[in-house]
Order: C-alpha cells, then sequence, then structure tokens
C-alpha cells in the first residue's frame, strides 16, 4: 500500500507538472502573438508620425512586454521541470528503477542550464574585454570559446530532453498500458525533428495535453484498486 501512495504522488506531481508546461507554452504563444501585434502596430505609429516620440515608445513597450511574457513563460517552464516533473520522475523511480534514466534527463537538462549560463558569462566578458582590447584575435576567441560552451550546453539538455519526455513518456505506456503516452511521445519526437527545419512547440502543446490527460486516467484507475480492497 506504501508503494501505491508513492506512485500516486509521483504520478500526481508530474501531472501537475505538465499542467505547468501547458501554462508556460500558450504563455509563449500568446506572448509571440501579443508582442508581434504590438511590434506591427507600433512601426505603422512610425511610419505615419516617424518623428513623434509616442511611436518609439510603442516599440519600446511592444518589445518590454514581449521580453516580459517571456520570461514568465520561461520561469513557469523551469518550475515545472525542476520544481514538478523532476521530483516526480524521481518518486517514480522509487517504485520503478526503469524511470531511473528520466531522472538522468532532468539532471542533463540542469547541467545543459548551467553550461548556458556559464556560456552566456563567457559572452559578456568577451564583450566587455573587446572595448578594452583591440585585438581582433582575443574578441575572435572568446566569442568561439562562448558559442562552443553555448553548443554543448544545447546538446546536452536536447538530449536530457529526450530521456526525460520521450523516453519517459514510452516508459510510462509501458508500465500503465495507456495509448495516450505513446501518442505523446511520438509527437513529441516529430516535434524535435521539426525543430531541427526550425519549427517546433505545437506537436509538444498536443503531447503535453495527452500526457496530462493520461496520467489523469492512470491515477484514478490506481487510485480505484487502492481503495476497493478497504471496502471490501
Amino acid at each position: 500500500m506504501e508503494t501505491r501512495n508513492v506512485e500516486i504522488s509521483a504520478l500526481r506531481t508530474l501531472r501537475s507538472g505538465f499542467l505547468y508546461l501547458l501554462v508556460a507554452v500558450i504563455m509563449g504563444i500568446v506572448a509571440a502573438l501579443a508582442g508581434l501585434i504590438s511590434i506591427i502596430a507600433a512601426f505603422g505609429f512610425m511610419a505615419a508620425a516617424p518623428h513623434g516620440p509616442s511611436a518609439f515608445a510603442g516599440v519600446i513597450g511592444a518589445v518590454a512586454l514581449l521580453l516580459v511574457l517571456s520570461l514568465v513563460a520561461v520561469g513557469i517552464v523551469l518550475y515545472a521541470i525542476f520544481g514538478k516533473i523532476r521530483p516526480g520522475v524521481r518518486q517514480l523511480s522509487e517504485v520503478d528503477n526503469g524511470f531511473r534514466i528520466c531522472y538522468t534527463g532532468t539532471t542533463l537538462i540542469l547541467v545543459g542550464l548551467a553550461i548556458l549560463v556559464l556560456g552566456l558569462v563567457v559572452f559578456a566578458i568577451t564583450i566587455l574585454t573587446s572595448l578594452y582590447f583591440t585585438s581582433p584575435t582575443v574578441a575572435s576567441g572568446g566569442f568561439m570559446l562562448a558559442l562552443g560552451v553555448i553548443i554543448i550546453s544545447g546538446i546536452i539538455a536536447f538530449i536530457g530532453n529526450i530521456l526525460t519526455f520521450v523516453v519517459g513518456a514510452f516508459k510510462l505506456h509501458s508500465r500503465y498500458q495507456n495509448s495516450l503516452y505513446m501518442a505523446a511521445g511520438i509527437l513529441f519526437i516529430l516535434d524535435i525533428a521539426l525543430l531541427l527545419v526550425g519549427f517546433s512547440g505545437i506537436l509538444s502543446l498536443v503531447g503535453y495535453i495527452l500526457m496530462y490527460i493520461a496520467l489523469g486516467d492512470t491515477i484514478n484507475k490506481l487510485s480505484t484498486a487502492a481503495a476497493t480492497p478497504a471496502q471490501a
């Protein structure tokens, strides 16, 4: 019974994580649309009155709105992954060791983000030092180093994303035999393929919805099974 309670708790934590991811993706889409519309409108006013201060202020306001909403969306994603999904798969790995690879995936995402921050720091230092050193070799070397670190961080986070979401979806399907998990995993794979050609996000959004629904169904079944002996 204790194991079943841990399992249900883990699945509930995972489900809340996917809910946060849904909110973040929707907010990101809204931010992109709102920012794009605002920028187009602001440039329209600027074209009508190129020397008017309100037009320039409109552009700045639109960019600020886009930036704020994007930062909020990123914050929600980070909380969803590290505050919900990571603890959820850690709990689930206590029930089924096969989910340890998914926990490893969240660790890789965390490592990738840490390396990304390092790359951005190197990039910032390079910009600052380029103001004082005129040698193009120093500047280009710093930029290449920063770019290399950022690329490495992206690769590590990319692998972590696959282990966490794609492998996780298929392992959930293997354990609970709900076809929605498999469908979500396939959508995650297709979205990764679209990412390589510059389009990504929509299929993952649908995948998050399927995962949220499937986890709810699994939780209900496990809760019912756990309550049945007590009623007998």
